[in-house]
C-alpha cells in the first residue's frame, strides 16, 4: 500500500494509542446513555426503534400447534456521519531529555489529551440529553418553586417523581427503564430529602446511596454526573445540571449492535481513539496528538424521560 504525504510526516504511537483506548474516566457518564459501537466507515445508517422493537412476545408453541408468527416490522433508519475530534500538545526536547522518565511523561500527556476528548463527548452528551425540546411532551416534567426537590417543606417527593417518570417510559415500550443519570448537586439534595431518607431507614438499607436508590427504584445502573468544565479557565459549571435523565439502554456488552434496541447510541469509528505525534521547528519539537471520530445519535425517543429545574432558589 502506498503511503501519502501526511503519512510520511506523522506516526501513530502504538502504546500510546494502546492506553488511550483503555483509558476511561470515573466522572464520565455518558457512555451509560449512549453506549459505544464501532462503526468501519465515517458515514451510514442505523435503526430507529418504534415501541414494537421493545415488546417481548409469546414465543410458547403447545405440540403440534402453529408457529408464533408476527407480521414484520418495517423498518426507519436515520443517517449519522462521524465527526473528527482532535487535541495536541507540544514537547520541547529539551522537556523530554530532563524529564526523569520521557515515556512516562508522554503517557501523562496522552492521558490529558483523552480527558480532553471525553470532555467534550460529555458535554455533547449532556447538552443532547438535558435539553427538554428534544423530548416528547408526555416523557419530560420541570419542577417548580413549589415542587423542587431542595425544599424539604413541600410534599413532594422524588421517589414518586422519578416512579412515574419509569411509568410513562413502561407505557410508552412495554419495558421499565434500566439507567438514571443524576447531575451531582441534584443527587446531594435528593439524599437529604426526607421522604427519600425516611423511606431508606423504613426499608432497613444502612444510608442513602447510589444502591440504596437502585434497589428502591429497581433501576440497575444508576450514575451521578461529576463532571465540570470552564469555558476561561478559572470558572467551572456542572456538565450535568439540576436534572435526572431515566431511560432504556441496551444492556448488552458481548452482542452489543446498533440493532439492539436502545434509547441511543455513539458510532465511533474503528480504531479510535487513537495518538500520533509528528516533529517540528527541526526536530526540536515534538508533538502528541489525540484523535477520536464519532457521531452521538438518539434511536429511540421514546426510551428516555427528563424530570429538570429540580432546584430552585429558596430566597
Amino acid at each position: 500500500m502506498s503511503t501519502t504525504r501526511i503519512d510520511d510526516l506523522r506516526m501513530i504511537d502504538p502504546v500510546l494509542t494502546t492506553i488511550a483506548q483503555g483509558y476511561s474516566n470515573a466522572a464520565m457518564v455518558a457512555e451509560h446513555l449512549f453506549p459505544t459501537i464501532e462503526v468501519n466507515k465515517l458515514k451510514g445508517k442505523i435503526p430507529v426503534f418504534e415501541r414494537n422493537a421493545f415488546v417481548i412476545r409469546d414465543t410458547h408453541r403447545a405440540i403440534r400447534a402453529n408457529s408464533n408468527r408476527i407480521p414484520p416490522s418495517d423498518i426507519d433508519f436515520i443517517e449519522f456521519e462521524t465527526k473528527e475530534k482532535d487535541i495536541e500538545i507540544a514537547i520541547d526536547y529539551i522537556e523530554e531529555e530532563e524529564s526523569l522518565e520521557g515515556a512516562m511523561l508522554e503517557q501523562r500527556l496522552a492521558k490529558e489529551l483523552r480527558d480532553i476528548l471525553l470532555l467534550g463527548k460529555e458535554k455533547e452528551a449532556a447538552d443532547l440529553t438535558q435539553d427538554a425540546n428534544n423530548y416528547i411532551d408526555d416523557l419530560k416534567i420541570g419542577m417548580t418553586e413549589f415542587t423542587c426537590f431542595n425544599d424539604y417543606s413541600n410534599n413532594s417527593n422524588p421517589l414518586t417523581i422519578i416512579k412515574d417518570g419509569m411509568a410513562a417510559i413502561k407505557e410508552r415500550i412495554a419495558k421499565f427503564p434500566n439507567t438514571m443519570i443524576i447531575g451531582s448537586q441534584c443527587y446531594q439534595t435528593i439524599i437529604e430529602h426526607p421522604k427519600v431518607t425516611e423511606k431508606v431507614a423504613y426499608s432497613g438499607l444502612a444510608k442513602v446511596s447510589k444502591k440504596a436508590l437502585s434497589e428502591m427504584l429497581d433501576i440497575p445502573n444508576i450514575q451521578i454526573g461529576l463532571a465540570v468544565y470552564s469555558e476561561d479557565g478559572e470558572t467551572f459549571q456542572d456538565v450535568w445540571k439540576d436534572n435526572i435523565i431515566i431511560a432504556y439502554v441496551d444492556p448488552g456488552k458481548q452482542n452489543r449492535s446498533e440493532f439492539n434496541p436502545s434509547f441511543g447510541y455513539t458510532l465511533q469509528r474503528a480504531g479510535m481513539p487513537e495518538i500520533d505525534t509528528y516533529y517540528e521547528n527541526g526536530g526540536k519539537s515534538k508533538i502528541i496528538r489525540a484523535t477520536d471520530n464519532y457521531a452521538i445519535k438518539v434511536c429511540a425517543s421514546d426510551a428516555i424521560y427528563l424530570i429538570y429545574n429540580t432546584i430552585h432558589s429558596l430566597d
